[in-house]
């Protein structure tokens, strides 16, 4: 028989660096927050398109002044970039580096220049120059879209100066000022509140985990309490008593291993726990000692479990015809099956002497054999007797 024994880490996604520094890596987990964001600055970026696609239609049926090409143009370019916007969007990271935030920004004053240089009568660029404080806000939160808003700001007053406008109009270019801290203090707003709860939800989980761990440590204590230091009270005042102080041992052995086997796979209902359930009812029931080593656990399923019906018969047919007080017991994975061995060194029997092996070579090797198992039973006069069982296929 073969012997042996037992030889006994959510990675938190990667914060976004609120920075136009920041590397573009599809690797990342990218926040639920960034992705709303994301919405929201690829929202205001087609809201702007639209609003300049109305005033260029209507300037250029209205506006004869207006140079053609140049209305065209920054509509074909608006369109474009809006294109690419959409586009990058599926890496929010990428809409963070400094590259594509500069490339917006350089879009963006084209168009607003556009109305100046084509000579228009009024603007047309509508809302589009006010989504780049969107992703300069997205990047860089509100110092970047202040900072883009000036750059703006200063763009369209001197437009304003070169083209004759009035100074009425001229302070109209600080509406720029007013979107870029609007947009600033709401991404920043949103990412600071997301950053306190995830922060409030790890200090629950950790709190949580801390009192899960020391509700395991009272229970540890409890029970080796009430059962091991018990226990040897009663084998302290018992000492003279050889089989009392041997029952009591034994009976102590396996609750410890039943509690480390229970703390070493909380909640495990598979192959090692059945065997050792099983195991303790034949040593109580008969009064022998099973040695046990189990290489490998395995889930329930219907083969395993008439594998582990087919153990409890062997280990009850030793315990109660063989005379030994030590029987082995051991279990193993072999690929797709389990192997049980059950061996004891009594009196043993004669395989082809029907009436003594009836329980073995008949109801229990119905029984492996029903449920696509094997079973092989060696034994000799006094020379005890090994029962090898497999069970069907796992799957």
């Amino acid at each position: 028989m073969p012997s042996g024994e037992r030889t006994a880490s959510p990675a938190a996604p990667t914060r976004y660096r609120c920075a136009v520094t920041a590397t573009a890596s599809a690797s990342k987990p990218v926040p639920k927050i960034e992705t709303t964001l994301v919405q929201l600055v690829l929202f205001v970026r087609i809201l702007g398109f639209v609003w300049m696609t109305l005033l260029v239609f209507v300037t250029w049926f209205t506006d004869d002044s207006a140079n053609r090409a140049f209305v065209a143009g920054a509509e074909i370019l608006a369109g474009v970039w809006t294109v690419v916007t959409v586009r990058t969007a599926r890496n929010p990271l990428s809409m963070r580096t400094w590259q594509f935030v500069a490339m917006d920004g350089v879009v963006a004053l084209l168009v607003a220049s556009a109305s100046f240089v084509a000579g228009a009568s009024d603007l047309f660029h509508g809302g589009y120059p006010i989504s780049w404080l969107a992703v300069a806000a997205y990047a860089g939160g509100m110092p970047l879209a202040v900072g883009a808003a000036v750059v703006l700001a200063a763009q369209q007053i001197l437009g304003f100066l070169l083209t004759g406008r009035s100074i009425v109009a001229t302070t109209g270019a600080f509406v720029f000022i007013v979107y870029g801290v609007i947009f600033g203090w709401t991404i920043d707003t949103l990412r600071g509140n997301d950053a306190r709860r995830r922060a409030a939800e790890e200090a629950l989980e950790s709190e949580r985990t801390a009192r899960a761990r020391e509700a395991e440590r009272l229970a540890l204590a409890n029970e080796l309490h009430d059962s091991v230091l018990q226990t040897l009270q009663v084998i302290r005042t018992d000492a003279d008593d050889a089989e009392r102080v041997r029952y009591l041992v034994r009976s102590e052995e396996r609750a410890i291993d039943r509690m480390i086997n229970r703390y070493r796979r909380p909640g495990a209902a598979g192959l090692e726990a059945a065997i050792l359930e099983v195991r303790d009812e034949v040593e109580t029931l008969h009064g022998v000692e099973i040695r046990t080593v189990i290489r490998d656990d395995v889930p329930l399923s219907p083969t395993v479990v008439a594998a582990i019906e087919a153990t409890r018969e062997a280990l009850t047919n030793a315990a109660r015809h063989s005379g030994a007080s030590l029987i082995d017991l051991y279990s193993e994975l072999d690929g797709d099956r389990v192997r049980v061995y059950v061996r004891d060194r009594g009196v043993g029997f004669d395989p082809n002497t029907i009436e003594e092996g009836r329980g073995l070579q008949h109801s229990l090797r119905h029984r492996v054999e029903s449920a696509g198992g094997s079973l092989q039973v060696i034994s000799a006069r006094q020379q005890g007797t090994e029962v090898e069982i497999t069970s069907g296929p796992l799957s």
